[in-house]
């Protein structure tokens, strides 16, 4: 067997046992219910909700039913983006749909990602929402927001 073949078998097992490894699951708390309620109703609700606790919030790039954020803004001011890239403990965002189910129900789908990290120079990760950040605690704010609860 040829002296050069070895290393390059070796290689190419290494290479495949890597990529037949299951791929990451990803920590997205989500929450779905129908509202009692129009679409443009709940669409501005949510909104309102998400702009209110800190989150910049802009649609969906081909569907006016996706509303995405960035990260939570944690605090006002220029020292905000040091909190969400290096010196903070969480960090959050959110991705909802709303669809039209008929004239008087909407459907509204809310999903949470949130990353933490143990210490200042240690990575981002992702982890479940704590409470505070939870889905089921948006859909209940905008729920409140419709006059719903």
């Amino acid at each position: 067997m040829n002296v050069m073949l070895i290393p390059a078998l070796l290689c190419s097992a290494l290479l495949m046992t890597g990529c037949m490894s299951n791929p990451p699951v990803r920590l997205v708390d989500t929450t779905e219910t129908v509202l009692a309620a129009p679409f443009d109703q709940v669409k501005t609700a949510l909104v309102s909700i998400l702009s209110t606790d800190g989150y910049p919030v802009r649609e969906g790039p081909d569907d006016d039913r996706i509303v995405m954020t960035g990260y939570r803004r944690e605090m006002k001011g220029l020292w905000d983006w040091l909190l969400k890239s290096r010196f903070g403990v969480g960090r959050s965002k959110i991705d909802a749909t709303v669809s039209p189910e008929s004239e008087d129900t909407t459907r509204l789908t809310i999903s949470v990602f949130y990353e933490s990290k143990d210490y200042l120079w240690s990575r981002w990760r992702e982890t479940t929402a704590p409470p505070h950040r939870s889905a089921s605690l948006q859909l209940r704010s905008v729920k409140r927001a419709l006059g719903l609860l």
